[in-house]
């Protein structure tokens, strides 16, 4: 007697129709014929992969990427399903993504040399020529008849020699005329693309002691902490930037930006007022000053200078305004919501549409008012909307399950908790939603399993913040 369920046969039905399409080359076909395999079997990893393949090969990499991530979710031995999805990521410009996948993948298949090899191409993208070196040495051992793993480390040795080689005759400048602040500024970014942050800062230091009221210096020494994601010296650096160059409005912004990064929400909108001050034509400096406003609860000005931005992108007829008047709609219509106006965020969120049909920030903003209203059929219309047009961010899925355990849609509100989770592991609410679901649905051991890595995570969340407020640390 069969194991089989109805639905898996069906599902099973459906991967025949779209292998034979993607066969054809008529992916389109595939997609709708492994589409409806999902459906009929939401637990059939191999359908979300070939999903994934024949989303990839119609252009659609945002989709494609989605699917392969469900796919890993369900099927956490899918090795093709993480090489595609690495490459994805690579593609897309996401070369920390990239690596991170690749590298779950090598702990799956610890002796594919290939898997190695993407490894490396992650690394050397990032600039880590070492790293690059070790995973491609790797790979050599794994199968010295490896040609492209011999190719690849020969290039980024060569690499490593013209880098040193660089760093070493700016050196040599330098040495030639140690007070010669103009040689300096070259060495700094060549030890910066070394990854040698620390020779950098020590250089610095010497330039500052040459000339200690030179703005220029400290800018640079403020990039270096930056790269070193260390705030408060970033902000000390910026401010000091700022004490020597008043009229610098983008070292005001960068001030902004690390007093935010430290909490200092006060701070940092005066810096941003004083960079938009100085130059009041730059959307940036605007843009940053509006959204600070809101997380600072200041919602009357932020609504104010959001519609300010409106109304100077709605009336141009320059083309490359047309992305900031989107991102003003979804500034204002998002204000409106957190300041709970939600008449108000869907009367601005009519006009964006109708400016911008696709837009999914748009539909999201709109299903946000509908929740909020509990008006949740429709909110539901429009979260899905927003996946359609962006099936990458964990966080409308999150809320797209929120919805739909609002109305008792459980084992859909399971589908895009899961989701979320796929695309965020980290997301602690998404774990939160998905045991809301779970435990709806009557799997409680699954349930509590959720809950359990939502409350870790929270933890490490707690443990972190209290990391960088505690004194001494960076």
């Amino acid at each position: 007697m069969s194991d089989q369920t109805p639905a898996s046969i069906a599902a099973e039905t459906y991967m025949r129709q779209g292998n034979e399409a993607a066969a054809k080359g008529d992916f389109e076909v595939a997609e709708e014929a492994f589409e409806q395999a999902v459906a009929a079997d939401p637990s059939n990893a191999k359908a979300r992969y070939n999903l994934g393949l024949a989303r990839q090969s119609l252009g659609d990499p945002e989709g494609a990427i989605a699917s392969y991530v469900r796919a890993i979710r369900q099927d956490p031995a899918l090795v093709d399903a993480y090489i595609n999805l690495g490459n994805l990521y690579g593609e897309l410009g996401l070369e920390q993504e990239a690596l991170e996948v690749f590298q779950r993948a090598v702990d799956l298949q610890p002796e594919n040399d290939q898997l190695f090899i993407n490894v490396g191409d992650a690394y050397r993208s990032l600039g880590l020529y070492d790293d690059a070196i070790q995973a491609y040495r790797q790979a050599s051992i794994i199968n010295p008849d490896n040609e492209l793993a011999t190719d690849n480390l020969a290039e980024v040795r060569e690499r490593v020699r013209i880098q040193e080689e660089n760093i070493s005759d700016l050196e040599r400048g330098v040495d030639e005329d140690a007070r010669d602040l103009s040689r300096y500024a070259d060495l700094v970014d060549a030890y910066l693309e070394a990854h040698r942050e620390e020779d950098a800062l020590k250089l610095i230091d010497q330039m500052i002691a040459l000339e200690p009221e030179n703005p220029t210096t400290y800018e640079t020494q403020a990039i270096v902490y930056e790269s070193l994601d260390h705030p408060d010296e970033a902000a000390d650096a910026w401010a000091r930037v700022v004490e020597l160059a008043p009229t610098d409005s983008e070292a005001w912004e960068h001030l902004g930006t690390w007093r935010e990064e430290q909490g200092r929400l006060d701070e940092a909108i005066m810096a941003y007022r004083k960079a938009v001050e100085l130059s009041p034509d730059t959307p940036s400096l605007r843009f940053s000053l509006a959204e600070l406003l809101r997380e600072d609860e200041k919602y009357d000005e932020s609504i104010a200078t959001y519609r300010d931005l409106v109304q100077v992108y709605k009336d141009s007829d320059e083309e490359d305004e047309e992305e900031l008047l989107a991102d003003a709609y979804t500034g204002l219509a998002s204000t409106l919501n957190v300041a709970g106006q939600y008449q108000a965020a869907l009367d601005v969120v009519k006009e964006f549409l109708e400016r911008f049909p696709e837009q999914p920030e748009a539909f999201y903003e709109q299903a946000t008012a509908y929740s909020a209203l509990g008006r949740q059929e429709e909110a539901i219309a429009a979260y899905e909307s927003a996946v359609d047009g962006d099936p990458l961010d964990a966080g409308v899925y999150n809320d797209l399950a929120e919805a739909y355990l609002a109305v008792k849609r459980t084992d859909d509100a399971i589908e895009m908790a899961e989701t979320a989770v796929s695309l965020d592991p980290e997301f602690a609410t998404a774990h939160e939603t998905l045991a809301q679901a779970l435990l709806a649905a009557g799997r409680n051991a699954e349930a509590e399993e959720a809950m359990q890595r939502a409350a870790e995570l929270h933890a490490e969340e707690e443990d972190l913040d209290e990391e960088q407020d505690s004194p001494g640390q960076n």
